[in-house]
């Protein structure tokens, strides 16, 4: 039986050969992401052609899509009991991803003619196919059926970002009416289902509560059909230029985040204190992806660009930079293993009052209109990140843990 609270065996020193498996995959997924993320924060600071392009579709489809497709893996196999699918589709679906995503920034960016740059969004839909597969392979040998609300949500998203991949490929034909839907499809579709379906069960293990039990698999259920028919509706409207209608699905999305927000567990002093700014960071993503999508609405009631290049830019560095973030901060020290001491130790280097700060800073920055302001907070927030990534790093040591080991044998 999987623990309420964790990700894996009640005795991480032991996991099974599937949480070991499982684990193993997801570490390379999540590097890759950390290494798209790694990407975007450094074409902030050099000069490149395509402007904020660049590094949104570095995180958005190279750091993201990586880190959903290690993640969503996770979860099902760690709550559902599931069995891990090993072997070379594992290994194509993420290099798929990768591969993909390097060619649509390379090849945009360098002005690569178009047949590469669709090879490159086919790889991308490839990977969100394999994904699928994986899934729903996954989830028929799951032993716990209450993991399979967030399946739903994830395989529903993958559907949204395959739509999403395919009007990409047609936007760099030149098909620019596409591009409100273009956006509306993936960030609010592809990404935001993947986060929504997520958020009840990992805000209970960031906690160590139960999940709320307003959460059952009827109202999670409920919830998808109304965030993916909003987000449907939206995208369609946009797409038709029928302001009222996409204005009122983006309220209805917008009011489906507060439901799942309802269903959350609701932390104590004491589990605010353990979780301290991993909880506060994902809730304030959360309030920025919420926030973003009421201005959205307001501006198609105006008859305005619904998601401009500011407010994409805004969502994505307060909303989106800040839950990944805290999701990291919480799974690298349980993929890094180790046993409790170490898990401990892990929780303790990733916890970032800096980060939490750096994040709201560069986004209320952008929002202002200061850019300089926004990639000063931003070049914090990396630092921030790559110094407690390296901790991570160095006390995954054998020489680190030998000396943990002999302190914990003193006391």
């Amino acid at each position: 039986m999987i623990e309420e609270q964790g990700l894996g065996d009640p005795d991480p020193q032991t996991p099974t050969p599937r949480v070991r498996t499982i684990q193993t995959q997801a570490r390379r997924a999540l590097l890759l992401a950390a290494g798209f993320a790694a990407a975007a924060a450094v074409s902030m600071f050099v000069p490149h052609r395509t402007g904020a392009w660049l590094p949104l579709h570095l995180f958005l489809v190279g750091a993201l899509l990586c880190a959903i497709s290690g993640a969503t893996r996770l979860f099902t196999i760690t709550w559902s009991a599931a069995q891990p699918v090993t072997g070379g589709r594992v290994v194509a679906q993420r290099w798929l991803l990768a591969v993909g995503a390097v060619g649509l920034a390379a090849g945009r960016e360098l002005e690569w003619p178009v047949a590469i740059l669709a090879a490159a969004g086919l790889c991308v839909t490839a990977g969100l196919l394999l994904l699928v597969s994986l899934l729903v392979t996954e989830t028929r040998t799951a032993k716990v059926p209450r993991f399979r609300p967030a399946v739903a949500y994830y395989v529903t998203a993958l559907v949204f970002g395959i739509i999403g991949t395919a009007s990409g490929a047609a936007l760099v034909t030149g098909r620019s009416d596409i591009r409100d839907a273009h956006v509306i499809v993936n960030l609010l579709g592809l990404v935001g289902l993947v986060i929504a379906g997520t958020l009840p069960f990992f805000v209970a293990t960031q906690v160590r509560m139960k999940m709320h039990r307003r959460a059952t698999p009827r109202r999670l259920h409920a919830n998808l059909a109304w965030l993916a028919a909003a987000t449907a509706v939206s995208a369609v409207a946009a797409y038709q230029e029928v302001h009222v209608i996409e204005g009122a699905a983006l309220v209805a999305y917008a009011a489906g985040l507060v439901h799942i927000a309802l269903l959350l567990p609701r932390p104590g002093p004491k589990q605010l204190a353990w979780a301290g700014p991993r909880l506060v960071q994902l809730g304030a993503g959360v309030v920025w992806w919420a926030g973003a999508v009421v201005v959205g609405a307001q501006h198609a009631f105006a008859g305005q660009d619904v998601f401009s290049e500011q407010l994409v830019i805004a969502l994505v560095v307060g909303g989106y930079v800040q839950i990944l973030i805290a999701s990291l901060a919480y799974l690298g020290p349980v993929l890094r293993g180790g046993g409790h001491v170490q898990l401990s130790a892990g929780f303790a280097a990733t916890r970032s009052w800096v980060a939490l700060a750096a994040a709201n800073v560069a986004g209320a920055a952008w929002v202002s209109r200061y850019p300089t302001l926004t990639r000063l907070a931003l070049a914090v927030l990396a630092i921030d990140v790559v110094w407690r990534s390296g901790r991570l790093m160095v006390d995954a040591t054998p020489a680190f843990r030998s000396r943990t080991d002999r302190s914990v044998a003193r006391v």
